[in-house]
């Protein structure tokens, strides 16, 4: 069934779907001022150019376009990289932080998946702690939202070869007091 749609028709889906539109965007979901879509550019350049630590150890790695490379295989190597990564307030100040995705490599066949956080607090950045999410698993999605973090992720089952993780896992996180963990 065709339904044409003349101008009082038209008019009210027109009204209708305005003021869906504007109780959205009032609610908060796509309402983005130009000082928070520069913000947000500005805060994209910064995840990926951003000196991160590892969970463990204190040594900063510098990624430039969201890679960083250094050392020999077999002696001090590593490839770390920006997988992915969210914007939202996450520890609901007003500003804009970032739900971050590292993964690195030390030379062998591992890759290790670690989440962080980077927090805004008087025009600084400061990086939370890291979480390891485990040797190649595989991220399905990442999103901030309301000052929690969700991350969908594929995980090994005991019977699981490495390459081919199988088990779907969602997870929450939240930020307090600076420190990043899990909700249960």
């Amino acid at each position: 069934m065709v339904m044409k749609l003349n101008g009082p028709k038209l008019a009210l889906i027109s009204t209708c779907i305005l003021l869906f539109v504007g109780f959205l965007g009032a609610a908060g979901y796509f309402q983005l001022s130009a000082q928070q879509l520069a913000s947000r550019s500005e805060l994209d350049k910064l995840v990926k150019n951003f000196a991160y630590r590892l969970a463990h150890g204190s040594e900063t790695y510098q990624l430039k376009n969201g890679q960083f490379e250094s050392g020999k295989p077999l002696e001090d190597y590593i490839n770390l990289r920006l997988e992915t990564a969210s914007i939202g307030d996450l520890n609901h100040d007003g500003q804009l932080d970032a739900a971050v995705i590292l993964v690195a490599n030390f030379g062998g066949s591992g890759s290790f998946y670690e989440l962080t956080a980077l927090l805004s607090k008087d025009n600084q950045w400061f990086q939370t702690n890291n979480l390891e999410l485990g040797d190649r698993v595989q991220v399905k999605s990442l999103m901030v939202s309301r000052g929690f973090i969700y991350l969908d992720l594929l995980t090994h089952k005991p019977e699981d070869p490495m390459c081919c993780p199988s088990q779907l896992r969602s997870l929450c996180y939240q930020v307090n007091k600076g420190v990043l963990k899990e909700v249960k």
